[in-house]
């Protein structure tokens, strides 16, 4: 259930039944804050009348193939009659923010930083961290340079600091998940590669 001000909410609009059964599968079991702020678990029941194609996983060896990949499907995205301006693309840093607005802006797109987003309607892919697309909603998300160990089962034995940690990773990536409405691509990298 969600909360939102005061008033529980038992159906989930914004999400197809396939973006929210993919997000909840990767925090499966955890304990999140929901971006309105109300505790909850993933695995809550909701009805979710809305369907949609299937969330897209990929996995990279390099940031430079995952950039490209990304900048592909955004441009597939727009050839199939997406408006540039329905698709945010969202990352967990600052620094992964900018190379991916570098990248699309050297495939040809137009790119609103979500630091700088006014609100207004304009054919430009909005790109920023996760943190930054609190209360927005896109039609389509393309969740960039993601860890690759937030998608795998925990491993049991980490210590109490890097435990937590992982969890709010993982807490933080299911919001950016859940604020793709009709689409969602999620682009990680290798657990053992930083190139």
């Amino acid at each position: 259930m969600i909360a939102t001000r005061g008033v529980v909410m038992s159906t989930n609009y914004r999400n197809t039944r396939e973006i929210a059964s993919f997000a909840s599968s990767i925090v499966e079991g955890d304990e999140f804050v929901d971006i309105e702020g109300g505790p909850d678990r993933a695995d809550a029941a909701l009805a979710v009348p809305r369907t949609g194609p299937s969330p897209v996983l990929s996995s990279f060896s390099s940031h430079a193939a995952h950039d490209a990949a990304l900048v592909a499907h955004v441009r597939s995205l727009v050839a199939s009659g997406v408006d540039a301006g329905d698709v945010g693309v969202l990352t967990a840093t600052n620094r992964d923010a900018q190379a991916l607005a570098t990248a699309l802006r050297a495939g040809g797109f137009g790119v609103v930083e979500l630091k700088s987003y006014s609100g207004s309607t304009a054919p430009l892919v909005k790109v920023g961290t996760i943190k930054r697309a609190k209360g927005l909603e896109f039609k389509h998300v393309l969740l960039g340079r993601v860890a690759g160990e937030l998608l795998a089962p925990a491993v049991d034995g980490p210590d109490d600091g890097a435990r937590e940690r992982r969890e709010i990773e993982r807490r933080e990536l299911y919001v950016g998940m859940t604020r793709a409405r009709d689409g969602l691509w999620v682009g990680s990298r290798s657990p053992d590669r930083r190139s």
